[in-house]
């Protein structure tokens, strides 16, 4: 018997930062933080998570939002 070989055609990834949401596991390297400071920062209420199905994901519009809302740096005085 002479089984047929199916090529599967592969999707074209999408890079994490054009997709409209990320996982938990993508939010936490996007921000460069693990995924337990991730999911404390969501529980204070800082970033908005959403749920789809058993997934907690956070939207990529909310990552921009939460980095707008750190503080900037104040430059050093010179001496």
């Amino acid at each position: 018997m002479i089984r047929k070989q199916h090529k599967m055609q592969q999707q074209p990834v999408t890079a994490p930062s054009e997709l409209p949401f990320l996982t938990r596991k993508e939010a936490a390297l996007a921000l460069r933080m693990s995924v337990t400071k991730l999911d404390r920062v969501i529980a204070r209420g800082d970033l908005r998570a959403k749920k789809h199905g058993h997934a907690v994901v956070v939207m990529a519009s909310e990552i921009t939002r939460y980095i707008e809302e750190w503080p900037d740096v104040k430059p050093r005085a010179s001496q």
